[in-house]
């Protein structure tokens, strides 16, 4: 048995398929979604008392945890990495931690020198836009990793802030001082009101619903805002002018549409977020104007593979494919680029290797994942009880499914409104929000960037495509008009009706979205088997 880690879990999907080899024995994992967690904890440890749970991998010991549990020998996991840069001069890119926690994962790797490691959701590893940007908390580090020849090339990137003198502010001279940035930032309660105010102004089915429940809350926000004692600095005064034209056209739909201030100070205030977020970051550069007259952040970035590969030295042999899940077994069409290393401990050449096809004789369906579960009782609370089984015809793969189980877990679905029972019927398998009239599509201000994603009635006879989020995403069961419930979302991402998910309904859905198939993670940890024996 090879002992294992999992780093940025989740609810278990890739955790799940290493153990089901039965040559893999989780030991430690970490994941800070509550959440993620309690569903993890319920699955996935065969030694509970004996497991450790990291709840956050910045700061952790890595070294010291790996001793403590008598050497960790596989690595695996998915660290967040939407926070690349992606220096774009027409659109913020907010920076986040996630550029820290790619950094954390091979800071473990580094600690840990595993065997080998599994890295998944990462096609942007390689690309030339997802970047990392300079930064004090790792500059000296990069820096010594140069003078030991290690090969990380920087280039000039810029970070787009403002329009110059946006809407009176004069943008350069505030993002020059933190000070004055922390100080009109709106109270997050305030600004997350504003921004779906604005986001919802020119909906006529949303605002008025918006506005039945938030406006007193909105109002008294603003007033708490406005009656602030330190607001008498010339950009406050202008906030509370901007803020005061908002509260006076509340009432008036029509002249919430057309208020110009609603809009210009939910912008400022992303522009301001993203002058926080490059100091809270300790980015290296300066604050300049363009050849366009725009404020942007000058600085240095790096692509993310020249990073590993001079983090990791010369101690490992990576490579890196996009494997479908349908090739492994589950009836979805799902692709995930996976980066294997392997450590070089001695002079022997190996080749990692990857399908560039289906490895099984079986191909899955819709119908073969779900059907069976068609006549089951559905709750609409977050929570249901398990129900028995019943004597059903099953597929191969439904049977696969039920194995070590006795019962249904989590057949849980959304409420649907009036509004949504509509579409639902007028939707035909495989169709989507885009087939629908007009009068069906009037309350999206506009019908026509909708993703094709939104409102799907599945193929029976077909694999599902990328499962998400399918309560946000409004998926619709292949012959029944109501929701896919989260068992059925689960059973597409190949997950055994025994694995039961904890949490709230929208949690329970977006666990089982953002995980890792079971069964191609099987096939994952079947290629590390045949690499390490």
């Amino acid at each position: 048995m090879f002992k294992t880690i999992d780093l940025f879990a989740g609810a278990g999907g890739l955790s799940l398929g290493f153990k089901q080899t039965g040559r893999f024995e989780l030991v430690a994992a970490a994941e800070i979604n509550p959440n993620a967690q309690a569903t993890y904890k319920e699955n996935i440890p065969t030694d509970p008392d004996n497991f450790k749970f990291i709840d956050n991998v910045i700061g952790c010991d890595f070294r010291a945890l790996s001793e403590e549990l008598g050497g960790i020998e596989i690595v695996i996991g998915g660290p967040p990495c939407q926070g690349f840069s992606n220096a774009n001069r027409q659109k913020n890119q907010l920076i986040n931690m996630n550029n820290a926690l790619v950094k954390e994962y091979f800071r473990a790797i580094k600690e840990i020198r595993p065997i080998a490691f599994v890295m998944e959701n990462v096609s942007m590893l390689e690309s030339d836009t997802h970047r990392f940007y300079d930064s004090h908390n790792d500059h000296d580090e990069i820096e010594a990793l140069r003078t030991q020849g290690y090969a990380i090339p920087t280039r000039d990137d810029e970070i787009f802030i403002s329009k110059d003198n946006f809407i009176g502010f004069d943008m350069l001279d505030i993002a020059m001082h933190i000070e004055t940035v922390e100080s009109i930032i709106l109270p997050n309660e305030l600004y997350v009101l504003i921004r779906v105010l604005n986001k919802n102004k020119n909906n006529k089915k949303r605002l008025p619903n918006f506005l039945q429940k938030n406006k007193n809350q909105l109002i008294k926000q603003i007033d708490k805002y406005i009656e602030m004692e330190d607001n008498q600095d010339s950009h406050k005064i202008r906030i509370c002018e901007m803020l005061q034209i908002i509260k006076a056209v509340l009432p008036e739909a029509e002249a919430l549409r057309e208020c110009a201030e609603l809009s210009s100070l939910v912008e400022l205030q992303k522009n301001l977020i993203s002058i926080r977020e490059i100091y809270q970051n300790r980015l290296i550069g300066d604050y300049k104007k363009d050849t366009d007259n725009n404020v942007v952040f000058a600085t240095k970035s790096y692509s993310v593979i020249d990073y590993i590969n001079a983090i990791l030295g010369n101690q490992y042999i990576q490579k890196g494919a996009t494997l479908n899940a349908e090739w492994f077994g589950v009836p979805q069409e799902r692709r995930r680029h996976i980066i294997i290393g392997l450590r070089k401990d001695d002079e022997k050449e190996i080749e990692i290797s990857f399908p560039t096809e289906s490895v099984c004789d079986s191909h899955y369906t819709v119908a073969d994942a779900i059907m069976d579960l068609a006549e089951y009782p559905v709750s609409l609370e977050k929570t249901c009880d398990d129900i028995p089984y019943t004597e059903d015809q099953l597929s191969e793969y439904a049977r696969e499914m039920r194995l070590d189980s006795t019962t249904v877990k989590n057949h849980i679905a959304t409420k649907t409104t009036e509004t949504a029972m509509e579409r639902f019927k007028a939707i035909e398998q495989g169709k989507n929000f885009h087939s629908l009239d007009a009068e069906l599509k009037t309350t999206y201000s506009d019908p026509t960037r909708t993703q094709n994603t939104i409102y799907l009635r599945l193929d029976p006879n077909a694999p599902s495509g990328t499962v998400v989020n399918v309560r946000k995403s409004m998926w619709i069961h292949p012959t029944l008009d109501r929701a896919v419930t989260v068992r059925e979302a689960a059973r597409l991402q190949s997950f055994p009706d025994k694995f039961k998910f904890i949490g709230t309904k929208d949690s329970q859905y977006q666990q089982v979205g953002n995980a890792v198939p079971p069964k191609l993670a099987r096939g994952i940890a079947d290629i590390i088997l045949g690499l390490i024996q």
